[in-house]
């Protein structure tokens, strides 16, 4: 039979090349528009084999889809049949969403490579193929584009899947159009011929049809296509449909049972699945510290070339590095967790259903989930304690369908929003398809919104159901990507965008721990026990007691360093209770993860994590504030316990310590709680000094301390004296939310909030000899800047480009005899900045206020320097408002360990 085929073969130029008469239409099957779930011969289980190229892997359908091109559709159109997808290749996110297809590759390759595929015995074999033979470019056509040479590769294909399985239906795409004017001449010739290949073989007694893919563009627009060569998303939806119409038009009796069993695959939490354990994960690379780069001169003439340039920069800032200008002050804590555990029993009596599928999570809140173990479908009970909780969404708990098998579901937050979101991971490839979770919504299904995200992550070789998991690494409120190696070693791919959105970066970071000898994966499990937003590395022994190593950050981001707590039961003793049964979630709302037993009916009882830790840096104190009135701002460090600040006083190129390097208060809250900012530039005549602030945590309330610059202070304090004034802001939300910066450039630091998203609501400072507690702080919409998507957290103010703005003077002093001192002293007006935390890179929105729109953005002033922007600060070293400098905030670097510091100092690029 192969000879004979062969033989046929050889005669096929001449058939193709010369007229001939049309094609039996019989054997071209056209689309329909068949209704989906039509049984095909009496519901017969059909073991389909896709076999093509980039448009059969499903190439483009990760962008925003499922990454499962066709097939996904295909399945579901044929819900009347058992489906089984034969191949050796995979990719997307379906369970088994297997094919024999190569993205780039001609029908040769194809044919080369699709035997091991036709040895699983398809029934059905969809061959889409010669769109790469068409391309004009010859890296991708390796044999040519000649219509007729790709026709006769074709045939050999057609006759070698024949030949090696003839009980199969072969169905052969006349191929869809193109929009590209170089390939479409060829593409048009090309499918012409498909038919007249099919109807030789067709004539010989074999069960193959062509079918009519001509119209896939031609009937629903080039609007299917989103590269004039792959189909969008909603393209391959549209394919799975043609391809199940032309499967229901089958001739009755074509397509028999398959032979022999289905295709063996491995279980879905098969640890050997693609590709296995890592064994070789690299150590973790902190990178170098730029706080050891190289100066760019001494520090005295690099100070010069930066005052030297214009008082405003109307162009971007240049920078010059100074290499390290000081060894650091302060200390770490110890890093030791103190565990204390409080126990409660039974804060749910369970819901009647099993244990080990249940899940805490925050779906709105610290949640009951349950997911279905066949269909993912998922549960929720909201957490109101201490009332009892409540089903979430409007259908008795249920609040998603499901989209896998429940051991494929993960549910973890994506995107920062403080909800975690729906995954389906593919455990043969570690793709991650996201469904959003925007939470309570009456108008969607169950009354709960999720929306198909598409493929967020195409995966990774080595990450599967037993190495895959989704912890936050950075703390960003973005759940990472990590997959476990040998031993416990992990590999983290940082999760980076923006709050609330869908634009996902994944930036790899490679080896993160390099493991501690762990056999069973499963006993590795991230939570946050110290409550900072970063998981901890913990490992359960048998009997439920927890061991583990605390999340520090380090000078990259996302490369932590892990501190080892003590070795076993370090923080958590266990009671007996197997690995299994037990949840690590924080129950309370206190920020630390809570230890809770799964029981009975899905009980739970709850042990409250009131451990302490003292896990501050030195770098948690570091601020600058003009405390001296020198050569620029001054160096603090505030007790992280007492909020006490030491300061050093900024002497242009060096630093010496104010009161013999003692702190010059007592200070008045804990160190977190404490920011510097000029209050009264006013009082007495702009003053210039910046005063000790307490903003409260939980609301923002701003209590003043204000720097009396004559002293009188006690001799402990070095005759330094901050008058407390009291309370002088109600607070909009979060210290920690809050910034301190002078927006309308009138020498007086105004309040700032900043919403999730960093849109700002900002009040402007009033504060006056004469003005009551009311009168303190005004509204200034118009100053109010929408919001970049970004953290908080990673959101600033600090005069970038130096702009020195005249004030509006208050009435009281509008013809005082000093008033030229008020444009002297008045500062410039502090810009949006944004320092992304991969890198420090600085991007940034020039204040333009009173002008409209108030904020312009300009870009990235300041590309990284090799370090996380969470150990990136802002200060104006070379002057201050006593003491003319640049006018500019620099850019400061400081080790997180040591308070160390480097600087690159800002310039100008657009001097005369």
């Amino acid at each position: 039979m192969r000879l004979r085929w062969a033989g046929m073969a050889a005669v096929l130029p001449t058939s193709l090349a010369l007229p001939a008469p049309a094609p039996d239409t019989s054997i071209v099957l056209h689309f329909k528009g068949t209704p989906a779930g039509n049984q095909i011969e009496n519901g017969r289980e059909l073991r389909i084999l896709p076999v093509g190229d980039s448009i059969t892997v499903g190439y483009g359908s990760d962008e925003g889809g499922d990454g499962d091109g066709y097939r996904r559709k295909l399945r579901d159109d044929l819900s009347g049949n058992k489906v089984i997808f034969a191949g050796t290749e995979t990719t997307g996110t379906m369970e088994d969403g297997y094919f024999a297809a190569w993205s780039g590759k001609t029908i040769q390759f194809i044919s080369d490579h699709v035997e091991p595929s036709l040895d699983q015995r398809p029934n059905v074999v969809l061959l889409a193929a010669g769109t790469n033979d068409m391309n004009p470019n010859p890296s991708i056509s390796t044999e040519g584009n000649d219509p007729v040479q790709a026709a006769l590769r074709l045939g050999r294909l057609v006759d070698k899947i024949i030949t090696k399985y003839p009980g199969a239906v072969l169905l052969v795409a006349v191929i869809t159009d193109t929009c590209d004017p170089a390939q479409a001449p060829g593409t048009r010739q090309f499918q012409k011929l498909v038919p007249r290949v099919v109807q030789q073989r067709r004539d010989a007694g074999h069960r193959v049809l062509a079918v009519d893919f001509t119209s896939f563009v031609r009937d629903n627009g080039k609007e299917v296509l989103r590269d004039c060569i792959h189909p969008t998303n909603s393209g391959y939806w549209l394919m799975g449909d043609y391809w199940y119409d032309f499967l229901t038009q089958v001739p009755g009796g074509w397509i028999q049972p398959p032979v022999g069993g289905d295709p063996q695959r491995p279980a879905l939490d098969d640890p050997g699945l693609n590709g296995g354990i890592e064994r070789h994960v690299p150590p973790p690379d902190f990178g170098q510290s730029p706080v050891d780069s190289r100066p760019e001169g001494r520090y005295k003439d690099v100070r010069d070339w930066a005052v030297a340039g214009p008082a405003k920069c109307g162009s971007k800032p240049a920078w010059r590095a100074t290499g390290k200008i000081a060894h650091g002050l302060g200390r770490n804590g110890d890093w030791k967790f103190h565990k204390n555990w409080t126990q409660v029993d039974d804060i749910a009596a369970g819901f009647g259903l099993d244990g080990a599928h249940v899940r805490l999570h925050d779906m709105n809140g610290d949640d009951y989930v349950w997911i279905d173990p066949n269909t993912g479908e998922i549960r929720c009970w909201l957490n109101n304690l201490p009332k009892p909780w409540s089903p979430a969404g409007t259908n008795n708990s249920i609040i998603g369908s499901g989209a896998g098998r429940g051991e494929t579901v993960y549910l973890a937050d994506m995107n920062g929003d403080g909800m975690d979101d729906y995954l389906i991971v593919n455990p043969r490839n570690g793709a991650v398809r996201v469904f959003w979770n925007h939470g309570p919504d009456s108008r969607w299904a169950n009354g709960w919104k999720f929306v198909d995200g598409g493929v967020i992550a195409a995966g990774v070789p080595h990450a599967n159901l037993a190495t895959l998991r989704f912890p936050d690494i950075n703390g960003d409120g973005r759940a990472d990507y990590v997959y476990i190696g040998q031993g416990g070693s992990l590999v983290h791919w940082l999760n980076v965008g923006s709050v609330g959105g869908t634009d996902v970066v994944w930036h790899s970071q490679r080896g993160i721990a390099t493991g501690v000898g762990l056999e069973d994966l499963s006993r590795l499990v991230f939570a946050d026990i110290n409550g900072d937003g970063r998981d901890d590395y913990l490992v359960y022994d048998d009997d439920g007691g927890i061991s583990g190593f605390l999340n520090q950050r380090t000078n990259r981001e996302g490369v932590p360093l892990f501190i080892d707590q003590g070795g076993a039961r370090s923080i958590m003793d266990g009671f007996g209770h197997a690995p299994s049964t037990l949840r690590l979630a924080d129950m309370d709302g206190d920020g630390k993860d809570d230890y809770v037993f799964i029981g009975d009916n899905g009980s739970l009882s709850v042990w409250y994590n009131r451990g302490t830790i003292d896990d501050s840096m030195a770098i948690d104190g570091l601020r600058f504030a003009d405390i001296t009135g020198s050569q620029g701002k001054d160096y603090v460090w505030v007790d992280p316990k007492s909020g006490a600040p030491i300061v050093y006083s900024n002497n242009g190129d060096s630093w010496s310590p104010v009161n013999n390097g003692h702190a010059i208060a007592a200070g008045a809250a804990p160190g977190n709680q404490v920011v510097f900012g000029d209050i009264d530039g006013y009082s007495p005549f702009c003053d210039g000094y910046d005063d000790y602030l307490v903003l409260d945590p939980e609301t923002g309330a701003l209590t003043a301390h204000l720097l009396v610059p004559g002293g009188g202070g006690e001799s402990q304090y070095g005759g330094y004296m901050f008058k407390p004034v009291g309370q002088i802001a109600s607070g909009l939300g979060p210290g920690k939310n809050v910034r301190i910066a002078d927006i309308d450039g009138d020498g007086r630091d105004d309040y700032i909030y900043l919403s999730s998203t960093g849109k700002t609501t900002i009040y402007r400072n009033m504060y006056g000899p004469d003005t009551g507690p009311h009168n303190r702080y005004s509204a200034l919409p118009e100053a109010d800047a929408l919001g970049i998507g970004q953290r908080p957290e990673e959101i600033s103010f600090h005069d970038i480009n130096g702009q020195v703005s005249s004030p509006p003077l208050p009435t009281a002093f509008a013809f005082h005899p000093l008033t030229e001192i008020f444009f002297f002293c008045s500062d410039g007006k502090a810009d949006y900045v944004w320092t992304r935390p991969l890198d420090g890179q600085v991007e940034v929105w020039l204040n333009m206020y009173p002008q409209q729109p108030a904020w312009r953005h300009v870009g990235v002033v300041k590309d990284g320097v090799g370090t996380s922007g969470a150990n990136v600060r802002f200060a104006a070293l070379t002057g201050t408002r006593k003491h003319r400098g640049s006018g500019r905030a620099d850019y400061v670097v400081a080790d997180p360990s040591s308070g160390a510091f480097a600087a690159w100092l800002n310039g100008c690029d657009d001097r005369a």
